[in-house]
């Protein structure tokens, strides 16, 4: 077996029967493996998702940084020369230099330092959204591995009941009590299970490999169950989608980033008041010494409606989409959490029934195997309370795993996010 993880699942919850999973290999210390928040964080880490929020900051702090600043534009040097030297040649000249400075209009400078505070609500809900996505595959990613080992106990379990069984027949064939054909109908029955243990090995290698992909840890979080929802209730109105999750944080965050540009394009249509200072130097002939002057210019743009149209019907176009992709995402939210919720009810009832066929199933194997023990049932009978015994145990486990999964994917659907 491949003692890759640990695979000692305890019971902390109020859940029925999530008993005890014992490793099919060598057992690791639990003391060695990662929390279920530690083992996200590896995952965030592997994705390589974090520069997306650093993107949005360093944005964050440009527009900032342009929004403090006292002109509203990169400045610009203006050059002006005349002279009469291809014509006249009297020695007349002038000469300009101007510095054109855009300057701010009232409330264009508030309107950037509202771009930049959107800038940085939306780069702290994309922080809590991507380690949401991450803990949803971490999730689903352990309870496969999960899923995946408790097939392969079961497989191996019944490997050594077959073989139990196996060493019985040869036994009593030898003292003469079963034909030789029994004998061979048993090993047939241990070369199926050693085919089917075989099939699980395959299925749990892979799902560990598929872990360790996501996540680059070795080992399963520890512990793997997740506390059940308090606000829970027995009734489907017990439940809400809570104002945090981070799907919703997000879309948020991308509408009040779109109100911010919807208002910065409204204070901005008339564009910016040019400020232009500068000096100049005239001479008549060359006969006059030249005369130095200052000179100050300001240029105030209209600011026509027309003109500036087509940017704040844009603006408004994606503030428009902001708010129809938030309530598309709340709907879709809400029937996720809908339908994490029956199927954690679902898993609950699912775990009863299991135990009570695992029950009836166990009695009748014991009585099969007594009743063949004393030559009042054939092998093909005991075969047969075996193969149901197996299945009821296996659909056990997996009831019980399914449970513990679907406790994880209702704390998903409620965008709880795990530390």
């Amino acid at each position: 077996m491949n003692p890759v993880i640990i695979t000692r699942l305890f019971s902390t919850l109020a859940l029925p029967c999530l008993f005890a999973l014992i490793a099919v290999a060598l057992p690791v210390s639990a003391a060695c493996a990662a929390s279920l928040g530690e083992t996200v964080t590896a995952a965030l880490a592997q994705g390589g998702q974090q520069q997306r929020v650093a993107a949005l900051r360093g944005e964050r702090d440009a527009v900032r940084e342009q929004a403090g600043s006292l002109i509203a534009e990169d400045p610009a040097l203006r050059l002006k020369g005349l002279s009469d030297r291809m014509t006249e040649n009297d020695g007349a000249y002038e000469l300009e230099a101007m510095v054109d400075m855009p300057m701010w209009m009232p409330g264009q400078r508030s309107a950037r330092i509202a771009v930049a505070e959107s800038l940085g609500l939306r780069a702290d809900a994309l922080q809590r959204l991507l380690r949401w996505e991450a803990a949803g595959q971490v999730r689903e990613a352990a309870w496969e591995a999960m899923l995946a080992h408790g097939q392969l106990r079961q497989a191996a379990a019944a490997v050594q009941a077959a073989r139990s069984l196996e060493a019985t027949v040869a036994k009593r064939t030898k003292a003469g009590e079963l034909a030789r054909m029994e004998l061979l109908t048993a090993r047939q029955e241990t070369a199926a299970r050693g085919v089917d243990m075989s099939a699980a090995q395959l299925d749990y290698d892979q799902a560990i490999a598929a872990f360790v992909l996501l996540t680059g840890q070795a080992r399963l979080p520890d512990p793997l169950i997740e506390a059940v929802p308090t606000n829970l209730m027995a009734d489907d109105t017990g439940i809400r989608l809570p104002p945090e999750h981070p799907l919703l944080a997000s879309a948020h965050g991308a509408l009040a980033q779109a109100r911010a540009e919807r208002d910065r394009a409204s204070a901005e249509r008339r564009g910016h008041p040019l400020l232009s200072l500068g000096g100049k130097r005239a001479r008549d002939d060359n006969t006059v010494s030249p005369v130095d002057a200052l000179q100050l210019e300001v240029s105030i743009p209209f600011g026509l409606k027309r003109q500036a149209a087509p940017m704040l019907a844009g603006a408004e176009r994606e503030y428009t989409d902001r708010m129809s992709e938030l309530h598309r995402i709340r709907r879709e939210a809400e029937r996720d959490l809908k339908a994490a919720t029956l199927a954690y009810r679902g898993a609950g009832d699912a775990v009863v029934l299991a135990q009570q066929r695992a029950r009836l199933a166990g009695d009748a194997l014991r009585i099969t195997r007594r009743a063949f023990d004393l030559g009042e049932a054939d092998l093909a009978a005991l075969l047969r309370a075996e193969e149901r015994a197996r299945d009821a145990s296996l659909a056990l486990e997996l009831r019980t795993l399914e449970q513990g999964r679907a406790v994880a994917r209702l704390n998903q659907a409620l965008g709880v996010v795990p530390e």
